[in-house]
């Protein structure tokens, strides 16, 4: 299928790299499919774009590029939305916001996005307590910057696990 975005032009997107939000993202529930796109191939960035709305991407990464004790806890019935049935299925990212400054550059770790991999499902989890903020700032926080994260099964490093 073909898409139009204003930020890449028109791309073709294959149904089966569509994620769906069933409840939208906070701000715009009424915007359901988006695709996942690399900036590039050697960086820790992605691009969620809207189907809906070619005005609309967002720059998203892996909390534990910059953050190694990211882990959220939740209840299957609270992502029930998006049916997970393994937790090796679930991947979180973050929505970024990367201003002129770079120095200012923020994740909005309090409300991280979910995506089950095996029925391209995904939602905005909104956390219930405060130890994660909205705006955490990367590299005033993390003054080494971004870093590779763990890979595969066997690391103890998790950023989600199903209760």
């Amino acid at each position: 299928m073909l898409v139009n975005s204003t930020r890449f032009g028109e791309l073709e997107a294959d149904e089966s790299a569509i994620f769906t939000f069933p409840m939208g993202l906070l701000g715009f529930g009424k915007l359901r499919r988006f695709i996942v796109l690399d900036h590039r191939e050697d960086s820790p960035f992605k691009w969620l774009q809207s189907l809906e709305d070619p005005d609309l991407a967002f720059i998203i990464t892996d909390p534990l590029y910059f953050k190694r004790d990211f882990h959220i806890a939740v209840r299957r019935q609270e992502v029930g939305v998006i049916e997970p049935e393994n937790e090796e299925d679930l991947v979180v990212s973050v929505i970024m916001t990367v201003p002129a400054d770079p120095q200012q550059m923020s994740a909005n770790l309090l409300a991280p996005l979910i995506f089950n991999m095996s029925n391209r499902k995904a939602m905005q989890y909104v956390l219930t307590d405060s130890r994660y903020p909205v705006k955490y700032f990367v590299l005033q926080a993390s003054p080494g910057g971004f870093s590779e994260p763990p890979a595969g099964p066997n690391d103890m490093l998790r950023s989600i696990s199903l209760r």
